[in-house]
């Protein structure tokens, strides 16, 4: 496996800030996104999100559909999410979605905020 690159979400949770580590791999055919959950272990339950995953999820999965790819599958392992998408991105594209994934993490913390 070849990593295409790594950031940090930061997002506020009961007022203190939380950061979610990312990875971003490659194989021979798929894209693989690493997420370490060790800050909000209650955010995630078996292979279900909770919580600031949803965004995470959604957002995701739309930067994925846009390159016509698909989630082949979520596994959770102790504190680390792995998603699996069919296809391979360049690395160039991994500063756009740590973008739109801010975006998202932003938006959801000022909502709870509220």
């Amino acid at each position: 496996m070849k990593s295409l690159g790594k950031f940090d979400l930061q997002f506020k949770s009961d007022r203190s800030k939380k950061i979610i580590p990312v990875e971003v791999l490659v194989d021979q055919e798929n894209t693989i996104v690493l997420l370490d959950c060790s800050c909000c272990l209650e955010l995630i339950s078996s292979r279900l999100p909770g919580g600031i995953m949803i965004p995470i999820a959604s957002t995701l999965k739309g930067f994925f559909k846009t390159h016509k790819m698909r989630n082949l599958g979520v596994r959770v392992s102790g504190n680390m999410m792995r998603r699996t998408y069919r296809g391979i991105i360049d690395a160039e594209q991994v500063p756009i979605m740590k973008t739109e994934l801010e975006k998202r993490v932003t938006k959801f913390s000022k909502k709870r905020q509220e």
